[in-house]
């Protein structure tokens, strides 16, 4: 067999292997959280929500969305919870404590 012919069937079988991966990853609407703060902020998507009172409604829908995580600041290993400050779009900060089951946001401050 030549080496062309060994080349073509591998680029072939490569090409079958990659569509069948993205097939299955297509369907299943997998998300690959590699980064630290793709990962912390998957976990919040998993966990039951409760807000403080400064949240208004608007802002509960959609806020993970455009949210950085500041680790500088955020406190880990203290009690049960990890405390962690996020900033939205630069318009809002507030604080996230990450229990075993549940996520509490509280101390929302504009920065406008």
């Amino acid at each position: 067999m030549t080496f062309k012919k060994r080349i073509t069937y591998y680029l072939f079988g490569l090409l079958i292997g990659l569509s069948i991966v993205y097939f299955i990853t297509s369907q299943k609407k997998t998300e690959f959280n590699y980064l630290p703060s793709k990962r912390v902020i998957a976990d919040f998507k998993k966990k039951s929500w409760l807000f403080d009172t400064t949240f208004p409604d608007h802002i509960k829908k959609n806020i993970l969305q455009e949210v950085d995580i500041n680790f500088s600041k955020s406190i880990f290993n203290k009690d049960s919870c990890n405390i962690y400050h996020l900033i939205r779009k630069n318009k809002y900060r507030f604080t996230v404590k990450n229990c075993t089951s549940e996520v509490f946001f509280s101390k929302l401050i504009s920065t406008e």
